[in-house]
């Protein structure tokens, strides 16, 4: 009796692992990887791992011509039809033979470790495919490096963009508040999405809310995608924990697919959003981070887990470093971590707006960065910047504080150089009051 209860065990096991291969094999057909690329790969930005010439059979099989996944998911049939089983093979030699299923299971499993999809792993592949089909503008750039004060800026110039239709700065509380039938139907971060957009949905397990993840239909950098929330959130709100959550994972997907991403969040009015719609953006980035992650990352500190400012940095800015080992820990407690940093640095914003007399009435505007190591808050007093060179509004969102600015024109670059990166974002951000700031929290201890 026990033997045949094991036995049944094992046939639902069987099933159930073959049914879960077959699935992955059916998605492996659409977003093809080979699992082992990074071994001995060379990790290229952008593009991410370039595979070694020795496993160039498995890139032919597996992402060229999807002939492992094929194999897999016919012998995946092959297995339940086995194990079901079909009433052809019952009575058959094979059907009795444990020889031939464990010989199948074996296979069976070496093919389904070849290969595995997830999203950023497809996101070059559906990048250039989305691109193709007219679903994805793509605008190219090119990057002049400014080295300011010893800090070097990013400009990226972007010609092209001049041909791109300028749209009217957003004013999310009157969205908010007038956003009725008509407004969700043009509302572009709601499904559905354009299958050649949408790259995948998740969700919170703790707080149940669901997210879309879509390419940025207007790209100045390959894959830069969207976290979206797919129910309507204003991008007024401040950011929650699962979406703190969510936006960590993609990094940290990201990281392990050879890439580094990092990841910004544009609230309100004067922050440089362009959609009402809650997202946030994640791009990738070459080198070691963005220009203002080297800074954070130089910064000796005496207690990692408080607020920090970079003083190099003339307007105000407040930073967290995040433990190292963040991606390890369980989710509630990196939840925990992520969600109390945010807290503590929109404090410190907001703070920063009262001490400021003469701050636009309104709900405060700021911007947010995120990286697998940092946590920063701008607070915002405008959007754009009105260049003395040629007259022209400069907008800046979250990107300009990460050190990277965008121009549209080589008189705009020229402009930019004149008047220093430095001073673009001091007069569209405040000024720093970090340091009364640390000594009234000091008072309030005491």
């Amino acid at each position: 009796m026990g033997n045949l209860i094991w036995h049944e065990y094992a046939r639902y096991v069987t099933l159930t692992a073959t049914v879960y291969t077959v699935w992955a094999s059916f998605w492996a057909l659409f977003y093809r990887k080979f699992f082992w690329d990074f071994i001995g790969g060379i990790v290229r930005t952008p593009g991410g791992i370039q595979p070694a010439n020795n496993v160039s059979i498995f890139i032919t099989l597996i992402v060229k011509a999807p002939i492992i996944p094929i194999l897999s998911m016919i012998l995946g049939f092959s297995l339940i039809a086995l194990e079901y089983p079909l009433p052809l093979l019952k009575k058959s030699p094979i059907y009795r033979s444990f020889v031939v299923r464990i010989v199948a299971l074996l296979i069976q499993a070496f093919l389904a470790v070849l290969y595995y999809q997830e999203i950023i792993a497809s996101l070059p592949e559906r990048f250039d495919k989305a691109r193709e089909a007219g679903d994805l503008l793509f605008f190219p750039s090119s990057i002049r490096k400014l080295t300011e004060d010893g800090i070097e800026f990013e400009v990226r110039l972007c010609p092209a963009l001049q041909q791109k239709p300028t749209l009217p700065t957003p004013h999310f509380e009157e969205a908010e508040a007038q956003l009725d039938k008509q407004a969700k139907k043009s509302d572009p971060f709601t499904p559905p999405y354009v299958p050649a957009l949408h790259l995948g949905d998740l969700k919170d397990k703790e707080e149940g809310i669901e997210y879309a993840v879509l390419f940025n239909k207007y790209s100045v950098v390959p894959h830069h995608i969207l976290l979206v929330t797919k129910v309507f959130h204003s991008q007024t709100a401040p950011l929650l924990p699962p979406d703190l959550v969510q936006a960590y994972l993609l990094l940290d997907a990201a990281r392990k697919a050879g890439r580094r991403f990092f990841a910004f969040y544009n609230c309100g009015d004067r922050s440089g959003a362009s959609q009402p719609h809650k997202h946030l953006q994640l791009v990738p980035i070459e080198d070691d981070g963005p220009p203002v992650e080297r800074l954070a990352r130089a910064a000796s500190l005496e207690v990692d887990d408080r607020p920090f400012a970079l003083e190099a940095l003339p307007y105000a800015n407040h930073i967290r470093r995040l433990p190292n080992n963040l991606t390890s820990l369980p989710v509630s407690e990196r939840e925990r971590i992520l969600s109390h940093a945010f807290l503590s640095l929109l404090d410190l914003a907001i703070s920063t707006v009262r001490h400021d007399p003469n701050y636009p009435p309104g709900s405060p505007s700021y911007n947010v960065l995120l990286t697998l190591e940092h946590m920063y808050v701008i607070p915002r007093r405008c959007e754009s910047h009105v260049l003395q060179e040629t007259g022209e509004s400069l907008s800046v969102n979250a990107l300009g504080f990460a050190g990277l600015l965008l121009v549209k024109s080589e008189g705009e670059l020229e402009a930019v150089r004149k008047e220093s990166v430095k001073n673009i974002l001091k007069c569209v951000a405040l000024e720093s009051v970090h340091d009364q700031q640390v000594d009234e929290s000091y008072a309030e201890a005491e």
